[in-house]
């Protein structure tokens, strides 16, 4: 079944992008909403792991095994808006046709530029797909001082 088949009986799925320099916190801020999930829905993460090892998946999965109706994929080597971009709208089709999520939250790697991420995801192909809710930035308030 491709995606195109699924379209017409789907609904929009709330969607946030959580953004941050490499080591602020988004994966733990995913943790703590992920906490709050309700059993009856389906939720999903979609990562960007700009190395070569996932460690962010790896750390959602043990810290949310139990967590029935989650699904953690990942985008990896590079930057999800652009050298990575086909491989993000693979995953993310992968996700609306296969999971149908609730909600879903997308964690670019900290190098990447939330302004491309959004572009992709507000472009015409994912309009009837996507309901993009806010976009968090998270910052280190220790750089501030």
């Amino acid at each position: 079944m491709s995606i195109k088949d699924v379209k017409n009986t789907h609904k929009r799925v709330k969607t946030n992008v959580i953004t941050g320099f490499l080591g602020v916190g988004k994966t733990t801020a995913i943790q703590a909403l992920l906490a709050n999930k309700p059993q009856n829905e389906r939720w999903a993460v979609l990562i960007n792991e700009f190395g070569a090892v996932g460690l962010d998946k790896a750390v959602l999965a043990h810290n949310t095994e139990s967590n029935q109706g989650l699904i953690i994929k990942e985008v990896a080597g590079g930057c999800m808006c652009c050298t990575a971009g086909l491989p993000m709208s693979v995953a993310l089709n992968q996700l609306l046709r296969d999971v149908r999520p609730d909600r879903l939250f997308i964690e670019p790697s900290g190098l990447g530029h939330p302004k491309e991420v959004l572009a992709i995801l507000s472009s015409s192909y994912y309009q009837s797909w996507l309901d993009l809710r806010a976009t968090l930035t998270l910052v280190d308030a220790r750089s501030f001082t």
